[in-house]
């Protein structure tokens, strides 16, 4: 599974994680490999672009199978995206 399908599924499931791609994507985007392509279509992403899935798979360039497949797998649920820090 690539790290674009992850991102992508974690991001349309969780809110918090989707409310940081979309303020600061390029922290999101530490440690994950993703081609240019992919870290420009993240770069674009708005709160529209989740309003649906379909309005999703549009915006990432993914089908639907593919978008379906990134929500449903392990990955993109088992944890929260970006870079934590411990304090």
């Amino acid at each position: 599974m690539r790290d674009y399908l992850i991102l992508i599924g974690h991001a349309w499931i969780c809110m918090d994680c989707r409310l940081q791609m979309l303020t600061d994507p390029g922290t999101m985007l530490i440690g994950h490999k993703v081609s240019d392509e992919e870290r420009d279509c993240i770069l674009n992403l708005t709160e529209e672009s989740f309003r649906t899935m379909m309005d999703l798979a549009a915006a990432t360039g993914l089908s639907m199978d593919d978008l379906r497949t990134a929500i449903d797998h392990p990955l993109s649920r088992l944890r929260h995206l970006g870079v934590y820090r411990r304090r």
